[in-house]
């Protein structure tokens, strides 16, 4: 009788949910009570797991913040071979140590083109000079950007770029922010012509000035 209804299912074009809804509508009460108790279960742990890792990168987060010995926010505008760049960042310092993520977004892209074109970067820099009002020293900067330049392809044109440079800062709790990067920027889009997503390599400068404040 199973075998009956599974074929009837599949001509029909039925969905794999409603055929075991059918399925578990034929068993024994009892049966259908334990199938039901264990749907219940594996949803329950389902979601204790998703709570865990939250926890987890919540806790993390804390815990990372708690060890800094100071944070800081940002404003910032800068400038690459792509685009002019405004947006807000933040920080953390160990010591000689700086961490920053940003949020950016194309000027001319977002405003006059009216084309959304989001920038997300996470720098550090390892600071060899610390005298006074004045930090300065090497920096690493990975950013990531997407926009879509034409409006009825499915696919959006994504920037990766990898930076190498110099982070200056100068002032106490507010700060004059300074930092010039060069590296290699990849950008790859799908090419309706090739049939396929192709990459293009090319070296790019990134530069910023911007104003933080320490916390």
């Amino acid at each position: 009788m199973f075998r009956l209804i599974l074929n009837r299912c599949k001509n029909r074009h039925f969905q794999l949910f409603k055929v075991q809804s059918i399925l578990i509508a034929l068993l024994p009460a009892k049966k259908r009570s334990a199938v039901r108790s264990l749907r219940r279960k594996d949803y329950i742990v389902r979601n204790v797991q998703r709570s865990n890792v939250r926890l987890l990168i919540s806790i993390i987060f804390i815990f990372v913040t708690s060890l800094a010995n100071a944070q800081s926010v940002e404003l910032s505008a800068g400038f690459n071979r792509l685009d002019y760049q405004t947006g807000v960042g933040y920080g953390h310092r160990w010591n000689h140590f700086h961490l920053t993520s940003k949020l950016e977004f194309g000027v001319t892209s977002t405003f006059a083109q009216r084309r959304i074109t989001p920038r997300i970067s996470v720098g550090s820099s390892y600071f060899l000079v610390r005298k006074g009002l004045v930090d300065f020293g090497p920096e690493i900067v990975y950013a990531y950007s997407r926009q879509k330049l034409i409006i009825q392809g499915k696919t959006a044109h994504n920037w990766n770029e990898v930076y190498a440079g110099y982070r200056l800062q100068v002032g106490r709790n507010v700060k004059f922010v300074h930092s010039v990067n060069g590296g290699w920027i990849n950008e790859s889009f799908y090419s309706s012509t090739l049939g396929k997503r192709v990459n293009f390599n090319s070296l790019g400068i990134y530069a910023q000035i911007g104003v933080s404040y320490t916390f």
